[in-house]
């Protein structure tokens, strides 16, 4: 049996505020949804997937689903642009966007920064 992928699902308050979130700034597009009203949404950017599902929903559909805290977990959107992250960087603090760590260069030679999204999923856009 061989893993064919991983695919990040964040749990999220308010689906259309989230789907706009990601549409606006990371140019994903609604790829399939579920429910009416819609519960669960994935998005694609070319050949990159990341669902977005109603957290009461997953309360329901997960008996132990744990109480939405903010997460630790870090998920990273890799590009192979400097010139896109550093622009990227600059339209998302004109936005208000929160940031939780400012545009650096790493000591591993990637430039990154690291944002909340409004669930305060934390993403680093990172080279």
């Amino acid at each position: 049996m061989a893993i064919i992928n991983i695919i990040n699902e964040f749990t999220v308050n308010d689906i259309k505020k989230a789907v706009e979130f990601y549409k606006n700034n990371f140019n994903f597009e609604i790829d399939q949804t579920d429910g009416n009203p819609i519960t669960w949404v994935q998005m694609k950017k070319e050949n990159i997937i990341i669902m977005l599902e109603d957290y009461k929903e997953v309360c329901e559909e997960i008996y132990k689903f744990p109480i939405k805290n903010n997460t630790s977990n870090l998920v990273k959107f890799k590009y192979d642009n400097d010139e896109e992250i550093k622009q990227m960087y600059k339209d998302l603090k004109a936005k208000n966007i929160e940031f939780f760590m400012e545009l650096k260069q790493t000591e591993y030679g990637t430039i990154e920064f690291g944002i909340f999204d409004l669930d305060k999923n934390m993403i680093i856009v990172s080279n």
